[in-house]
């Protein structure tokens, strides 16, 4: 019978608990994106024009930046005038696809919003998650690093006398 290392095996149930808590964060944004893309398949729609559209440089904690697409549009609801920014539900995404975003709503463009008919304010141009392949990408990367990568360093680090 193998003897394994304490300082190991509290080194793997810490990485198991990191990524387990990582995997259940990704999970729940994805369960609240989807809900959301839900809720908007069934909302009215109405015309609005765009009044801004441009990039946004963010900076990250790295000294770099990242361009975000930032589309300020007005629509009205019955007889009262709205304002929004909301591309899509989810999370902003910024990046590569920013700039194609932004060409996509060109200033004084006409553009369908789909908005909440509890909320009228609540609204997206957009009834889909850019980037919801991008979660699921992550999410398995996690599952496959909690069931195959950490076992593996586990197993790996007892049976050469390796350590942490």
């Amino acid at each position: 019978m193998q003897d394994f290392n304490l300082e190991n095996i509290i080194v793997t149930v810490v990485l198991c608990g990191v990524f387990l808590l990582l995997n259940g964060i990704f999970l729940a944004i994805i369960i609240f994106t989807r809900r959301k893309m839900g809720e908007i398949a069934q909302w009215p729609s109405t015309g609005g024009v765009v009044q801004r559209s441009y990039l946004e440089e963010r900076s990250d904690s790295e000294g770099g930046s990242t361009s975000y697409p930032v589309v300020h549009y007005a629509y009205k609801v019955g007889a009262n005038a709205y304002q929004g920014t909301k591309i899509a539900p989810g999370m902003e995404v910024g990046g590569m696809g920013a700039g194609k975003v932004i060409a996509k709503y060109p200033v004084n463009s006409l553009v369908t919003v789909y908005y909440n008919p509890a909320n009228p304010s609540d609204a997206v141009l957009e009834k889909n998650a850019p980037a919801l392949w991008v979660l699921w990408l992550v999410l398995i990367i996690f599952d496959l690093a909690l069931c195959c990568v950490v076992p593996f360093a586990f197993l790996a680090s007892n049976s050469a006398g390796f350590s942490f």
